[in-house]
């Protein structure tokens, strides 16, 4: 099998060296890791405008410039428009490029100090971000492969629309049944029915693989990560962990989209981030990128990612890669360093 491209940048002929022995006969998934060095910017720009498929960059911060190694990842990310490399900046220098000011600003997938760099924490952060690589290519090809027209395939699509059918009346009527005036006890069961049946709406709705089109209008924010939240409050309420969101002081109040794609997306993520979460608390942020556009950050805030490889964990990221593509984004990450990041356009 051919083997994982990783590229390392860095002035320092002993990184290089070092980093080869670190990876000497490590397979991951029975391929190799075949390291390519580059000992400065321009010459990692020739590098990647080459060859297309380098699965990892680790990136030095300081090298012909103070950020140098920032800079590459603008010309990654925003030149070459490459959005599926992970990227890993190492660094000697932490006060040339502030840990969490350079997360917030660019896209990069892990942030490590030299200074307090072990083999096992390179070859733990090299494996996550390579997992995640593989995760978004295999989200591609399935979003790219036509749909199979067997017999299996055909059930379950008949399936999948004779639910949607039994379900959406039921659907109407819990939501009528939210309007009544009711005692504490059948409120929070009608509560808890309403959001097992929204969840049983996106789920089958994305067994039909069908788009869902809607006029782009002004949305809350608040009141759509709310929404979202209470559909998934029964379940950390029963098993005991949390679900809770920020909102970037930034961001206006409304955005322009189109509601339901966007609340479908959201559901979608979560309920990926609850099966790679394995039971931890979960944090929902959502922040400005740049000018025009809105990142989505699912989180564990304690704990490692439980990485859940299951049919339908996988269609799931599949669906939420078509979801974010749907609404003019992209899936940057999809559960590898506890994460799931989608980034999308403020209007729509």
């Amino acid at each position: 099998m051919t083997p994982w491209k990783v590229l390392i940048v860095d002035d320092e002929e002993g990184i290089h060296g070092i980093t080869r022995m670190i990876f000497r006969g490590y397979e991951f998934e029975q391929r190799g890791i075949e390291l390519i060095s580059a000992m400065n910017g321009a010459e990692a720009r020739q590098i990647l405008e080459q060859q297309q498929d380098i699965a990892l960059a680790l990136l030095d911060v300081v090298m012909e410039t103070d950020h140098e190694g920032l800079q590459l990842v603008d010309f990654i990310r925003n030149q070459l428009n490459n959005q599926d490399i992970r990227i890993i900046l190492r660094t000697g220098h932490p006060g040339y490029a502030p840990e969490a000011q350079v997360i917030v600003n660019y896209d990069i997938n892990d942030y490590l100090s030299k200074a307090e760099l072990s083999a096992s924490r390179l070859l733990t952060s090299v494996v996550v971000a390579l997992r995640s690589y593989r995760d978004i290519k295999t989200a591609r090809q399935q979003s790219d492969q036509p749909a199979s027209n067997g017999h299996q395939d055909g059930l379950l699509q008949c399936a999948a629309v004779e639910l949607q059918q039994q379900i959406t009346p039921l659907l109407q009527q819990s939501r009528r049944l939210q309007q009544l005036e009711l005692n504490p006890v059948a409120r929070d069961l009608s509560h808890e029915l309403h959001a097992r049946q929204q969840r049983l709406h996106n789920s089958v709705s994305l067994l039909q693989n069908s788009a869902t089109t809607e006029a782009s209008r002004p949305v809350s924010l608040s009141n759509l990560l709310n929404e979202v939240l209470q559909i998934f409050l029964p379940q950390s309420r029963r098993e005991g962990w949390l679900l809770d969101y920020s909102l970037d002081e930034q961001l206006p109040s409304e955005i322009q989209s189109a509601p339901q794609p966007l609340q479908q997306l959201l559901i979608t993520a979560t309920e990926l981030a609850i099966l790679q979460a394995g039971g931890q608390d979960l944090k929902l942020s959502v922040s400005a990128s740049g000018a025009a556009q809105l990142l989505l950050n699912l989180t564990q805030p304690h704990g490692q990612p439980v990485f859940t490889r299951t049919p339908w964990s996988q269609h799931l990221q599949q669906q939420l890669h078509s979801q974010c593509q749907q609404l003019g984004g992209q899936l940057l990450d999809a559960g590898d360093q506890s994460a799931i990041r989608c980034l999308l356009p403020l209007t729509l």
